[in-house]
């Protein structure tokens, strides 16, 4: 075949060693534009976790490429101890890969774990502009869970997180399920010392008289150690959830909330600005609030409610589409 002009490439690899597959990718042409390798990894297939590898061998010989597509997959075993023995997902972290935009992220869905390669894509909390904070493109590794365990499989998970913290260290971690009970968070975040954002679809908080002494404390060491200054509730089931989250992470400078329609906002606004107003060391400056609703009429009932009760005496709010944005200076 002539592939001279060959621009675009796809493909799964499951039993091939690398040595073997390096042999036809330099036998590719020089005008590869997008590269898409999805990979079932094992022990014969660890090769391919060689960032430093890829690096060379795309400046060798695929200099014009634009797009580059990496998806591993491992099925870890029980008995597994390092199932990503020598690969160092930090040294990722590189000026070849910051210049090209692409970006590494970690993903877990159920016994499968996925180390993900794939061209930048703003996430939510690089929208956010707190006393001029930016983006630090050398903390962007990013965790998924996809899955929510019930109880007997909740180890199963923080082992998983165990295995890749042996090759990466992870500061943003976004939860897909809904309804994860707030003690299997905690375990996870006592696990992960960096993050600093945490995006949540919904959360289940305990009964207080059912915690354990060993549970109150493990909380209590959170609040006191975890550094997470980003939260995003996609969908708040009670009030309960913001102000528990509020006293959760005393370092949090952003928090962005998901509300149905049918909110009282006046209510829950008066309710969490309360709550931010009696912690002395609150750090808590940008309040952001999703709700169908949204409009400006809405915009002028919050700024009467927080006037009238002198709720907030310096602050500045504004609507972009559907999400109301409270700044407390």
């Amino acid at each position: 075949m002539d592939l001279s002009k060959l621009t675009d490439i796809s493909m799964s690899i499951v039993f091939l060693e690398f040595d073997e597959y390096e042999i036809f990718l330099r036998k590719l042409p020089c005008t590869l534009k997008s590269f898409n390798l999805y990979v079932c990894g094992g022990d014969l297939q660890l090769q391919y976790l060689d960032f430093d590898m890829w690096e060379e061998l795309i400046l060798q010989n695929f200099p014009q490429l634009e797009k580059f597509y990496f998806h591993y997959n491992v099925v870890p075993q029980e008995e597994d101890d390092f199932i990503f023995l020598g690969c160092v997902c930090d040294q990722f972290i590189s000026s070849f890969w910051i210049k090209r935009q692409w970006f590494i992220e970690v993903a877990i869905k159920h016994d499968t774990i996925s180390i993900i390669i794939k061209p930048y894509r703003k996430k939510w909390y690089e929208f956010i502009n707190i006393d001029n904070d930016n983006f630090n493109v050398y903390h962007s590794t990013l965790l998924t869970v996809r899955y929510n365990p019930i109880d007997k499989y909740r180890q199963v998970l923080l082992d998983e997180i165990e295995w890749i913290l042996d090759v990466a260290t992870i500061y943003h971690l976004e939860i897909c399920e809904e309804d994860f009970f707030i003690g299997a968070i905690i375990e996870i975040i006592n696990l992960l010392p960096d993050l600093d954002s945490l995006k949540l679809s919904s959360i289940t908080l305990p009964t207080t008289t059912l915690l354990s002494i060993e549970e109150r404390e493990e909380i209590n060491f959170i609040v006191d150690n975890n550094e997470i200054t980003k939260v995003y509730l996609e969908k708040m089931n009670t009030f309960d959830d913001v102000l528990f989250l509020i006293d959760l992470f005393p370092e949090l400078k952003y928090l962005q909330i998901g509300c149905t329609s049918d909110i009282d906002i006046n209510l829950f606004l008066q309710i969490i600005l309360m709550k931010i107003n009696n912690k002395t060391d609150s750090n808590l400056h940008l309040l952001a609030i999703s709700i169908p609703t949204a409009d400006d009429y809405m915009i002028e009932r919050i700024q009467n409610i927080i006037d009238s009760k002198s709720l907030l005496f310096n602050y500045t709010i504004k609507r972009t589409y559907d999400t109301i944005f409270l700044r407390m200076k």
